[in-house]
């Protein structure tokens, strides 16, 4: 891609991008099955080992009450900035969302501001830039609780059925 410059004046070194199995197994049990691109997220993702191994199935959930900051923030300023931000990178964004993703079964998920990118668009590297790059934007309006993740998706536009009149009578 080559069009993202590094963080500026940041003294944090960068994760590595996720493995190729990461990658592909992060949103295991998530229907669309989308590939992980980058994290802001600390916490290691466990691969499946063993003769018996499976993988640890991730869900979606609302975020809540307890994101009011971020929500007020989104409403004001922050969701045009992080828009233009995105622009500035040259990132191919299909869509944003601000949910909690976590393990079924477990009852904590993290607030996330997940990002869609055209599949094959943003590379490892350069996602991690970008998914750190808008963690600094979330930490200007002091929103400390929330993590950054890039999937690969495809948006596919709204698909409004025909009525037959013969049908409805009309």
């Amino acid at each position: 891609m080559g069009d993202i410059p590094p963080l500026q004046g940041s003294s944090l070194t960068l994760p590595s991008p996720p493995s190729e199995m990461e990658a592909k197994f992060y949103y295991a049990g998530l229907p669309s099955a989308p590939r992980l691109v980058a994290r802001t997220s600390t916490t290691p993702w466990e691969a499946p080992t063993g003769p018996e191994a499976y993988r640890k199935v991730k869900e979606l959930r609302v975020v809540g009450n307890r994101a009011l900051k971020l929500q007020e923030a989104w409403e004001g300023d922050l969701a045009p900035k992080l828009f233009a931000l995105l622009d500035s990178m040259k990132v191919k964004v299909t869509s944003t969302d601000i949910l909690r993703i976590g393990n079924a079964g477990e009852s904590f998920a993290p607030v996330v501001l997940w990002i869609g990118v055209m599949p094959a668009s943003l590379s490892g590297n350069d996602g991690v830039v970008v998914a750190y790059k808008c963690r600094e934007l979330l930490l200007e309006y002091d929103i400390t609780d929330v993590d950054v993740e890039i999937r690969e998706s495809v948006r596919w536009p709204h698909v409004q059925a025909k009525v037959n009149n013969a049908e409805t009578g009309a």
